[in-house]
């Protein structure tokens, strides 16, 4: 299976990865030490559990969710259907006696004539046309199933991505937490040293406590994240570590591309499946009220004469059958309910992949924009302000504030992957790309 996204797997751990100034990669002072222990951890996590990429995530999802099974059932019927719809009727059998039981030469059984015959109704256009109604019926399914599997497939590439985010955002509060005590040792032998006032200390100890809490929280929401995806398929919870590259974006396509690639959407289909249905059962409804001959033959015995002959006779009805006309002016009015259908679904799919592309432009943009110049900023005013608080010239909420303006843009930046990721799975849900039949 091809996949949901192009994604590669991790080379290594991505954490120290988003905290880089520039595409040259110059790392954090700070970061660079402090992120030794992340890695050495997520790398102890991996060796312990099982790799998951995208597309074996999504490849479970498919073979093992719930909801996928229900169609191969629904298949199942519906091929009974045209199994059924190719049975022709049953011929009738029938016995007549004459000229028996009367009066006279006739009074008995003597005079009597006994007719064994067999007869059967000529409607081999109707059968082929409700096979073509009953095949064209069962196909809708498989159109109704590729649209489950898009929305499944998204859904899991969604909870794959949240995963990863949040993995990040716990790599990032942890480096937050390390910096923040960092700081209260500094700040701790500052004011033994009395070179700053208890006060500065207690508030870097309430802002230890707070980033301890954030580290807590994401890992609870990474294990639920982590629950939620492999429940997908009902996979244990602690086997697989979900990973990819977050730095890999999506390239941005351009409109009639993608446009093009719409047309072909399962739901798209599904529409004129069902006006091709629709016209199959026109056809059927003019052919049933078409006149149907009936055949019949037999063997006629004489009892007189011991004798027998054969009897045939061909019946035809008269004239055609009206019931069918309002019939067929409601399938007619059916169909055309599904052309509107269609092209009201069509023109707002082609508003949000309009909307989307639009998006993940300005979420390149974003990306860009923080790694090329914001961060490279406020990492260069990171160390200066650190410099300039050693030597008493910044004050301790100066200091503080810059350096979470810095870890605020980092985050801020991971906001922007994951909102070009998944505007991306949407795109390709919209236009069905990347699904394997």
């Amino acid at each position: 299976m091809q996949n949901y996204l192009n994604f590669c797997l991790i080379k290594k751990p991505i954490a120290a990865r988003f905290l880089v100034l520039n595409k040259r990669c110059i790392y954090l002072t700070l970061a660079a030490v402090l992120l030794i222990l992340p890695q050495l951890a997520h790398s102890q996590e991996v060796n312990n559990k099982d790799a998951l990429d995208l597309s074996q995530a999504i490849g479970f999802a498919l073979s093992e969710h719930p909801e996928m099974a229900v169609f191969i059932h629904q298949r199942d019927a519906l091929n009974a259907r045209v199994k059924q719809a190719k049975v022709l009727p049953r011929p009738t059998i029938g016995l007549t006696i004459e000229d028996a039981m009367g009066t006279g030469t006739h009074s008995n059984f003597d005079a009597a004539q006994s007719t064994l015959s067999i007869a059967w109704v000529l409607e081999q256009r109707a059968i082929d046309s409700r096979v073509n109604v009953a095949k064209n019926a069962a196909t809708q399914v498989d159109f109704e199933r590729d649209i489950k599997a898009l929305d499944i497939s998204a859904h899991t590439a969604k909870l794959f991505i949240e995963a990863l985010i949040l993995e990040q955002r716990l790599q990032l509060a942890k480096l937050a937490e390390q910096q923040a005590d960092g700081a209260l040792s500094a700040i701790t032998r500052r004011v033994k040293a009395g070179k700053s006032l208890s006060i500065e200390q207690l508030q870097s100890e309430a802002e230890l406590v707070r980033r301890s809490l954030e580290v807590e929280d994401l890992e609870h929401e990474l294990e639920a994240s982590r629950y939620q995806l492999v429940a997908q398929w009902g996979g244990e919870p602690n086997q697989y570590v979900p990973q990819g590259d977050l730095l890999d974006v999506p390239v941005i396509e351009n409109l009639s591309t993608q446009l093009a690639k719409l047309k072909a959407h399962p739901a798209l289909l599904a529409f004129a499946n069902q006006q091709r249905v629709a016209q199959s059962q026109i056809e059927l409804a003019r052919i049933e009220a078409k006149p149907k001959w009936q055949v019949s033959a037999g063997i006629r015995r004489y009892e007189s004469t011991d004798d027998f002959g054969l009897v045939a006779s061909v019946s035809i009805p008269f004239g055609n059958d009206a019931r069918s006309l309002g019939e067929v002016q409601v399938i007619q009015a059916k169909r055309a309910v599904y052309q509107s259908q269609a092209d009201v679904l069509a023109r707002k799919l082609n508003t949000q992949l309009f909307v989307l592309l639009q998006n993940m432009k300005h979420s390149k943009h974003v990306i860009d924009t923080l790694t090329e110049r914001v961060i490279p900023l406020l990492e260069k005013a990171s160390e200066e302000a650190s410099k300039a608080y050693d030597i008493g010239r910044l004050g301790y909420l100066e200091w503080t504030s810059i350096r979470q303006e810095l870890l605020s843009t980092q985050a801020q930046l991971l906001d922007a992957y994951q909102a070009i990721h998944l505007q991306h799975i949407e795109i390709q849900r919209l236009t069905g790309a990347s699904l394997s039949n």
